[in-house]
């Protein structure tokens, strides 16, 4: 009887050999369906194996592997092989795993296996999986077999995290809460071991640096696994021990545990008796029976009154017994400090700074920083174990992930001897860490305390495989028990939620009643919205909140004002729980500040996280002062029954259909509601952080009016599996005109969060009988924010969007450039580079062909090659310099960085990718000369970093959909007015050319004067409040600059003003340039400028050699004769005037620059605009500006046969001047000066290191 083909398998790819041999036993079983190898970027060029496929993917343990493998599959089970080495099955391996898999229903199976290490086959034991095995080094082995049913549910998820190392770890805890992961205790296959590090080496791989990005994203997992099976710590609510309320011998006791150790003993207690401290100490060892001559070398030291030796009268103690027999000690002290036998303390500080962090990070646990050393004190790796992944907020809940806590311990002596010490001589300190962490803030010191000594005789340096298990197992064990008690912590808090409700009930029977009659209150529905009708609810919908009003009533959430019967549920250090007495629905809290203050949510959103987090079944919402908050003079927010809203019975359908605005990731981020009766947005959050982090930057992008503290809203926030949803409802007004008409037409209706959450709250029965749909949403409409001024909101929030994917500027951003485009790219590569697995150096070739990049007989939809250091180059053949420009040629040149070549239509692109500083070198070396001063280069190299990153900014903007790309905004088709938002690059930032930044990569050497101002200004950006300045910036002014909206949109900028460049720094022009007469006198004279020289070597600064082929340029002059000039234009317009009869300006910028010229023609008369248009049409390349006079001469019939024109300046002449700010440098002003002299209002601000 046939096999039935159950299992597709899963295989990392290495070589063909391995391959076929693996393939072939797989077949062979007859129970696999399909095999598949995994590899990424590019395909193995070698034949795959018979009855085997290929998918590429990227890193075997990422997430976006575990997906592609879960939607691939199509068999029962998939099996995944977690190894790329030689691997051998045993006899009807496959079949025996599947076996056990059907029969069990396991969602996963693994099983023990034998290892081959350094030619030997030795047995591999691995261990059985519990609820604690949540370390992610747990060892599988390298062959799982996977239930698909769970795959499958795993990939229809909504992806939070996209983990490029955690997909694996992911995907098994994951399965853990899914059904049983089984130990076949079988040895089933045959591997080679590839890490033969002692057990002593890798127990550290957790703490090294290295592996920090690895580690981070672990720990999100973990923390996601511990929230989904309600095991997270809330530190908010952390006890804090009083440390004051017993007495105690001494301050603080060095605990020493020992046994047999004669070698070092005498060391460490001499460490500890060393310590000087401003409190009494003294050192605790309990000498458990030792038989080396331990117990003499105590005996010597017992002259120091300091030292007290115990040996205690029971044999059975471990290490953790004798802390528990110094700890109950009469002698012992406050604090009781950890010092192994074998270790030292690293200063004669070390005591006195525990108990100093005691004290001031207010722990009951203080865990510190070692150095692992051999016996001579010289470091051995890891080196310093600081345990920096620990955090304030987490990491009590990331301590379950990883095997230890640091060194030393210390711990507040009462806590201890409530818990006590596990009774064993491995983990006892790790548990009692966990204990404590479970309720108690544990402090960190991060500088090195402790020195950890590995020697011969050490007992955990290298370990055996049957050890290493039973030590990994044990503290799994300490791990199951530790979640099954936070577990029930966050159960009981949840239960004592519900028992404080009823005993206020019991004890308050007026509020019971009310509650009660609740049961009976009548609601229908109108739409969409439920309707109550609550007469209770007067006292809140007809409260005067004006300021004389609540100033003469005493605030009723103020402790000192409730009613005597009212009993506190504390929540935190600052809120209480009360029980509304007004109730609305079946459970209804009220959640008041300890302290009266305004209600005001900016500084105290983190509060509704918080209460969710602890009560999970709660709802949880805020009324501003001026939108349904009855007492807005006192914070404080309302919780009631999950569920019960329209907007939460509505949820699922509302997201799908919303819109996303800011995402942090695959399931976080800022949601606009389309489908709701009015507007609203939706923050959705999975972890504290960030639900703060998406609530911040939606607060700054809603409007504030100007008699307000705070912009007008209410909050609905609820939970949703593992997910924290909230949803703001930005407000208009507080109350809808009706509340205050008379007669008839009145409805005393003042709506706050549950109304706009679709339970609308009605206090009279004529208002609850003729309320319709179309009435509530009108009611609705009115109070909410406009549809025009919501869309200003959710433009601000996309526009934050887009500086969120910049990390907010905070790192140094990656710079694209595009260098070169045509069907064919030659070039070479200086050295060794790499595209996907292959290693490539030498002159190389990409062509267009169909659609595609052909390379290396290849066809590719997109290429990049990556230098395998940082100062390996390439160089690309013909790169056209001067675009367009006078000065246009081609030349090769080479650049540091990633090659990336791309398709754009029927041509490719090479593209050029490096940090921002490193093109910035580039850039400054291309435009400026060596010889510039340095404040010049400074300048420079802030403008040029602003403006980069403005573009940078503005092509990701089009890439996520919020911005266009930029193409000729033409003003109407009557008249051929267009600018030009710079050339807006879609495929990369900014092109290499002069149309963005004249980049030439290191063809042109960085001098170490430029190399210099970019140093000193790294980072350094051109700021207008909260938003990169547009720096723009030309060659010459002219002697007055312009102003933006003149040259490109009617947008005013106010860091771009007009200013006269001379001293005093930032004069506006005193004579008005828009005026025809006056701007034409101005361009003929030569008035004295920072830009009005003829100094050699100041132009040489800024013009460099292809520059200097121009001469003139603060003021110049161009001749046309007629035919040139009709022709000129015929050509540059597309148009045909007949022949030029004027040229007429009709508005000019504040730089006497032509915005609207006419040209007027014997065929046609147009007016063109806005300048580079007109430098455009006017010129083969580009005119130097449009700052000119136009004279005519040898009028024949009306027609000049002969046009001159005379301009001024050389460039828009919007922002910065270039040669004007090289005089400056040359005079002596800092760059800071010379910036704020063309960009007045800016501030200068580093926005990354």
């Amino acid at each position: 009887m046939e096999k039935k083909k159950q299992i597709d398998c899963f295989l990392p790819y290495s070589t063909v050999a391995m391959m076929q041999s693996l393939a072939a036993q797989l077949h062979e079983s007859g129970v696999v369906k399909s095999i598949y190898t995994l590899s990424a970027d590019v395909l193995p060029t070698e034949a795959l194996p018979q009855y085997t496929h290929h998918l590429q993917a990227g890193s075997l343990l990422s997430l976006a592997t575990m997906r592609l493998i879960a939607t691939t599959v199509t068999a029962d089970y998939a099996l995944l092989y977690l190894k790329q080495g030689p691997i051998t099955l045993g006899y009807h391996a496959l079949e025996r795993m599947l076996q056990v898999a059907e029969e069990t229903g396991a969602a996963m199976v693994y099983a023990d296996h034998y290892s081959v290490e350094a030619g030997e086959t030795v047995n591999h034991p691995v261990t059985d999986y519990q609820l604690g095995s949540i370390r992610d080094d747990f060892d599988f082995g390298s062959v799982v077999l996977l239930k698909t049913e769970y795959l499958k549910e795993y990939a229809a998820r909504e992806v939070a995290k996209n983990y490029q190392f955690a997909g694996w770890y992911d995907l098994r805890l994951f399965l853990s809460r899914k059904g049983e992961l089984f130990h076949l205790n079988e040895y089933l296959y045959t591997e080679e071991e590839d890490d033969l590090r002692a057990s002593g080496e890798k127990q550290f791989d957790y703490v090294n640096p290295r592996n920090r990005e690895v580690q981070i994203e672990m720990e999100q997992a973990a923390t996601a696994h511990l929230s989904a099976i309600n095991a997270l710590v809330d530190t908010t609510q952390y006890a804090q021990p009083d440390f004051s309320a017993e007495a105690f011998p001494v301050e603080a006791s060095v605990v020493i545990p020992v046994f047999n150790r004669e070698k070092t003993v005498r060391d460490a207690v001499v460490s500890a008796l060393s310590q000087k401290t401003d409190f009494p100490f003294n050192v605790i060892v309990v000498d458990n029976h030792s038989t080396d001559g331990t117990t003499e070398i105590l005996s010597s030291l017992a002259a120091d009154e300091l030292l007290v030796h115990l040996i205690p009268t029971r044999t059975d103690l471990g290490i953790g017994g004798c802390w528990n027999y110094a700890i109950n000690d009469v002698h012992c002290g406050r604090f009781a400090v950890q010092l192994d036998s074998d270790d030292l303390y690293s200063s004669e500080n070390t005591l006195q700074t525990i108990v100093d962090a005691f004290h001031e990070q207010k722990a009951a646990m203080i865990v510190g920083s070692y150095r692992m050393c051999d016996f001579e004190l010289n470091t051995l790796p890891p080196g310093l174990i600081s345990h920096n992944e620990w955090t304030e907020d987490n990491g009590c809940n990331n301590a379950l992930r990883i095997n230890g806590l640091g060194a030393p311990r210390a711990f507040f002596t009462p806590l201890v001897r409530q818990h006590q010490f596990p009774n064993t001589s491995y983990g006892e300190d790790y548990a009692m860490g966990l204990a404590f962490s479970r309720r108690f803030r544990i402090g960190r010191i991060y500088d090195e305390l402790y020195l950890c000594r590995r020697w011969g005789g050490n007992s955990d340096a290298v370990l055996s495989i049957d050890k290493v298990n039973a030590n990994n197992h044990y503290k799994d064990q300490l791990r199951t028990v530790e979640i099954l008690a936070r577990q029930k912590q966050n159960q009981d808090r949840e239960k004592g939620l519900t028992d404080f409700f009823h005993n206020q009930l019991n004890q308050w029977q007026d509020v019971a009643k009310r509650f009660e009659e609740l049961k009976g209150v009548q609601t229908r529905e109108v739409g969409s919205a439920l309707a109550q009708f609550n007469p209770a609810r007067l006292v809140s919908t007809g409260a005067k909140i004006d300021k004389a009003t609540l100033a003469k009533r005493p605030c009723f959430l103020c402790e000192r004002n409730r009613p005597k019967e009212q009993i506190v549920l504390p929540f935190g250090n600052d809120f209480d729980i009360l029980v509304n007495p007004f109730p609305i629905l079946p459970v209804h809290f009220t959640i008041p500040s300890r302290h009266h203050q305004l209600q005001a949510i900016a500084e105290n959103y983190v509060q509704i996280h918080r209460l969710l987090r602890a009560y999970p079944q709660l709802m949880v919402f805020y009324n501003g002062p001026k939108c349904g908050a009855s007492a807005p003079d006192h914070l404080h927010f309302q919780a009631g029954t999950s569920g019960m809203l329209p907007l939460q019975r509505d949820w699922q359908r509302l997201h799908e259909t919303s819109l996303p605005l800011l995402k942090l990731n695959g399931t976080e981020g800022i949601y606009e509601i389309k489908d709701y009766i009015c507007p609203a947005l939706a923050i959705v959050s999975h972890t504290e952080k960030h639900d703060v982090e998406l609530f911040s930057r939606l607060y700054e992008a809603l409007p504030l009016k100007e008699d307000e503290t705070e912009p007008m809203m209410n909050i609905v926030a609820w939970r949703n599996g593992e997910a924290f949803i909230s949803v703001v409802f930005p407000r208009e007004k507080h109350r809808p005109d009706c509340y205050s008409a008379e007669g008839e037409a009145q409805c005393l209706v003042s709506p706050g969060s549950l109304d706009i959450a679709g339970l609308m709250i009605l206090p009279r029965q004529s208002d609850f009988e003729e309320m319709t749909s179309e009435r509530a949403k009108a009611v609705l409409r009115e109070v909410s924010l406009s549809d025009e001024a919501m869309a200003e909101v959710v433009k601000r929030i996309r526009n934050k969007a887009v500086d969120l994917a910049f990390d907010e500027w905070k790192q140094e951003p990656i710079v694209s450039v595009g260098i070169v485009s045509g069907d064919e790219i030659r070039f070479q590569l200086n050295g060794t580079y790499t595209i996907g697995n292959k290693e490539v150096t030498g002159k190389q070739t990409v062509k267009f062909k169909d659609g595609q990049i052909l390379w290396d007989s290849a066809d590719y939809t997109e290429l990049c090659f990556t230098p395998q250091n940082d100062d390996i180059s390439f160089t690309l053949e013909d790169v056209t310099i001067g675009v367009d420009f006078h000065w246009e040629r081609k030349e090769a040149q080479t650049f540091l960085g990633k090659l990336r070549f791309v398709v754009d239509g029927d041509k490719l692109w090479a593209i050029n990718e490096l940090p921002v500083e490193r093109y910035l070198a580039s850039v400054i070396s291309s435009e400026m000369s060596a010889t510039s001063s340095l404040e010049l280069l400074k300048a420079h190299a802030v403008i040029s970093r602003s403006w980069l990153l403005v573009q940078m900014r503005r092509r990701k903007a089009i890439e996520m959909g919020i911005q266009t790309a930029s193409a000729p905004v033409k003003v109407s088709d009557e008249e051929g007015v267009v600018w030009y938002n710079s050339d807006a690059h879609t495929l990369f930032d900014v092109c290499a050319d002069d149309h963005c930044q004249r980049y030439q990569g290191i063809t042109k050497a960085t001098s170490p004067h430029v190399e210099e101002a970019i140093k000193a200004t790294r980072g350094q950006l051109l700021m207008n409040g909260k938003e990169i300045c547009d720096a723009r910036f030309s060659k010459c002014c002219g002697g007055v600059s312009e102003e933006y909206e003149y040259c490109w949109d009617n947008t005013h900028k106010p860091y771009l003003l007009s200013v006269v460049d001379n001293a005093p720094l930032g004069t506006a022009p005193e004579i008005d340039l828009t005026d025809e007469k006056t701007a034409q006198e101005w361009i003929l004279s030569s008035p004295e400028a920072f830009c009005n020289t003829k100094d050699a070597a100041v132009l040489g600064q800024v013009l460099n050699n292809y520059d200097q082929e121009t001469q003139d340029f603060y003021r110049w002059t161009v001749d046309f004769t007629q035919s040139e000039l009709a022709e000129l234009i015929r050509r540059k317009s597309g148009l045909y005037f007949g022949e030029i009869i004027d040229l007429q300006p009709l508005e000019r910028g504040k730089s006497g620059r032509i915005m609207r010229l006419k040209i007027v023609g014997t065929k046609l008369t147009r007016i063109i605009g806005k300048e580079l248009e007109i430098r455009r049409t006017l010129s083969e390349s580009h005119l130097y500006s449009s700052a000119f006079v136009v004279e005519r001469s040898e009028v024949v019939n009306g027609v000049p046969q002969h046009f001159r024109l005379i301009g001024a300046g050389w460039g828009h002449g919007v922002g910065l001047c270039q040669i004007g700010a090289s005089v400056m440098g040359e005079k002596g002003y800092r760059y800071d000066e010379i910036l704020h002299h063309y960009y007045q209002t800016a501030a200068i601000q580093a926005q990354y290191k």
